[in-house]
């Protein structure tokens, strides 16, 4: 009788990784923010800052699958600060993800007891705020 051959692997298949990119760990990332500071008068400051965070793009597991990658994206948060004489108040206004980008930053597989489907992880939408303080 003349049968086929079978190779049973006890450990699952092997797949050489060698060379590829770490999962969750892009090759650029890259923030940088600017802000400056007005005098007003009377000891009144005004001071606006953005910020930009670039995160590049990388792939969600080790094997570096055309679905596993992870586009690069972008975050631009923006705030203003108005502070009173002697630093004794400020009002803040602030604005997070203000292009409300819904980016995925992240994802994984689960197992075949749960489906083999995927869950992403997508950037905070945007939101906004005011904060105050005192000092005294």
């Amino acid at each position: 009788m003349g049968g086929a051959v079978a190779t049973v692997y006890q450990g699952g298949v092997p797949v050489n990784i060698g060379g590829n990119q770490i999962p969750q760990a892009p090759k650029y990332k890259v923030s940088v923010g600017a802000q400056y500071t007005a005098q007003l008068g009377g000891g009144i400051t005004l001071t606006p800052r953005f910020d930009l965070a670039y995160t590049g793009e990388y792939y969600a597991t080790v094997y570096n699958q055309p679905i596993d990658k992870i586009p690069a994206y972008e975050v631009i948060n923006a705030q203003v600060q108005l502070d009173g004489p002697k630093d004794r108040w400020f009002i803040r206004g602030y604005v997070q993800n203000l292009t409300d980008n819904s980016a995925t930053t992240g994802q994984y597989v689960t197992d075949q007891s749960q489906g083999l489907f995927t869950n992403i992880f997508t950037l905070e939408p945007r939101r906004y705020g005011v904060v105050v303080g005192l000092k005294f």
